[in-house]
């Protein structure tokens, strides 16, 4: 019997003219000096929002939710900067996935490089990181300065988008795994870990299945606990990872010190160890509410966490 659950990651038509239209855009961006790209990527998508009027409006919704203290212009400027950071995301993906390691350097550096050394071939790790700034800026550089790393991610539901996208996220080496389509991801990223490598994993999109239910600035919003059940049940450290964008556009990433994961197992501490890294993230907003990707909703399943904590007040935490 056909796989109903596929059916979306299926080749159809409509999927190749988007990748073949991708591909379109993909190459004046990759032609143009890098910070004329930039500065176009930010311009353009950020224009986007007068045409995408709903879900901007719901962006700023959600911005003054989370920062009360914000004037109604304070918020409508962070919300218009996290619009054009997601243009500046993609010019600087297609450039920077292009250069050589050399000249990718330039451009990106890890700041704390050592303490994922320390980890690699020892113990291993995971590296926690969110939609920050340019996420996949990191996931670039950890192949460019020798790390054998894999990524959690989701499928894209175009499979000629996604293999283009991956193809373009291990141009230097590494792999992706996935969340959404992986037979048993969780087992996948186990067997990864135990070569001592690492795996870099961002949970701090919406959860459809496998959540548990935290306070997020403020509102109830799902987070999977497959960072916490990894560290603790494999015993290795995880490391915060956020990434910043100078003002001459330069990307810094920068490696926390290893968060040491609870010794026992247990649901518990299970959650306990997800709410001090969700910790992370809030601070990371709080620093530079615009560098967060806000377009995604990530409240959406809001009231449906709420009656869940209602019913199960012993969870919150």
């Amino acid at each position: 019997m056909k796989n109903m659950a596929n059916d979306r990651f299926e080749k159809n038509l409509p999927h190749y003219l988007q990748y073949v239209g991708l591909k379109i855009v993909c190459f004046p961006v990759r032609l143009l000096p890098y910070q004329t790209a930039v500065w176009l990527g930010k311009h353009l998508v950020g224009a986007t929002r007068f045409v995408m009027g709903k879900r901007f409006a719901r962006v700023k919704h959600d911005i003054a939710r989370a920062f009360p203290d914000k004037t109604p212009a304070q918020v409508h400027q962070i919300a218009v900067e996290s619009w054009r950071n997601m243009g500046v995301i993609f010019a600087e993906f297609i450039q920077l996935s292009s250069l050589s390691i050399s000249e990718f350097k330039k451009h990106c550096c890890i700041e704390g490089e050592e303490k994922l050394r320390q980890a690699e071939g020892t113990t291993g790790g995971i590296i926690h990181i969110g939609h920050f700034t340019n996420w996949e800026a990191f996931g670039l550089a950890a192949s460019a300065y020798g790390f054998d790393k894999a990524v959690l991610a989701q499928r894209v539901d175009n499979p000629y988008v996604d293999k283009e996208i991956n193809r373009l996220r291990n141009v230097f080496s590494g792999r992706t795994l996935y969340s959404n389509h992986e037979d048993k991801p969780f087992f996948a990223c186990m067997r990864w870990l135990k070569k001592k490598k690492m795996l870099g994993i961002l949970f701090d999109q919406n959860t459809v299945s496998g959540e548990m239910w935290f306070s997020f600035l403020g509102r109830t919003a799902a987070f999977a606990p497959i960072t916490a059940l990894l560290a603790i049940k494999m015993q290795i450290p995880v490391f915060p990872v956020n990434v910043t964008r100078e003002k001459n556009g330069f990307l810094r990433c920068r490696v926390y010190d290893p968060v040491t994961p609870p010794t026992d197992y247990s649901l518990e501490n299970v959650r306990k160890f997800t709410k001090q890294l969700i910790g992370y993230y809030e601070m990371w907003m709080r620093e530079n509410p615009s560098s967060w990707l806000w377009a995604h909703n990530r409240w959406k399943r809001e009231e449906e966490g709420n009656r869940y904590l209602a019913a199960h007040p012993e969870e919150r935490l």
